[in-house]
């Protein structure tokens, strides 16, 4: 998966907290010279510590930078889904996706083979600790199909409407998205519903749906 660089306050930070772990671990090694091993046992050991702990979260910042922000529960589309007259197991299906702050990023049309229409994101979850620092977990919309009732498998293909996501799942296959102790899992996850209008809202560790006005 292809990570940009969007360098803000935070990464700025971390930049710089890796610096000092650099010169503290430099100057244990130089000091060691003049009054022996115990200097790396503080300044040394210290300094390694901070150096794996911003690097860590250095990375955390820039990875979470393809995926919204995820602190608690968002509202992350709007569904209006309605049956296509006179042909059976069709679905017309209007699809609005917002942003982290809730403004309309794009509405979209898509016709889906099927009696349900299905919703899936890819969702980060990062460990309570690491949240806490302000790192969010983080998600993206990515597919959109439909099911039949009477569990015949449809012909169509997934609808990818945030760009396709087999990175994300190279990446989890190989284990590339479980970097202890930074990230506590990552996965796709899905909501499934019949026709009718739905807010459909993110939560940390999965995507749900309700009648919208609900």
């Amino acid at each position: 998966m292809n990570y940009p660089v969007d360098f803000g306050f935070v990464q700025i930070g971390l930049i710089l907290l890796i610096l000092i772990a650099v010169a503290l671990i430099v100057s244990a090694l130089v000091m060691m010279r003049k009054r022996g091993p115990k200097v790396l046992l503080g300044r040394g050991i210290g300094g390694f510590a901070i150096l794996v702990v911003a690097g860590g979260l250095l990375w955390v910042a820039t990875l979470m930078q393809t995926y919204l922000g995820l602190s608690g529960e968002i509202k992350a589309a709007h569904v209006v889904v309605k049956e296509v007259g006179g042909q059976d197991h069709q679905l017309e299906v209007e699809l609005t996706l917002f942003d982290d702050e809730g403004k309309t990023d794009r509405t979209e049309k898509y016709q889906v083979q099927g009696d349900l229409w299905v919703l899936q994101a890819n969702i980060v979850e990062l460990e309570p600790w690491v949240n806490a620092l302000g790192f969010h977990s983080g998600y993206r919309v990515t597919r959109l199909y439909g099911q039949r009732l009477d569990g015949v498998a449809t012909t169509q293909n997934h609808i990818f409407v945030n760009g396709d996501d087999r990175d994300f799942f190279d990446d989890m296959r190989d284990g590339s998205w479980y970097t202890e102790p930074f990230v506590r899992s990552a996965y796709g996850n899905a909501v499934i519903a019949t026709p009718g209008e739905f807010d459909v809202y993110i939560s940390r560790d999965a995507i749900k749906t309700r009648a919208a006005g609900s």
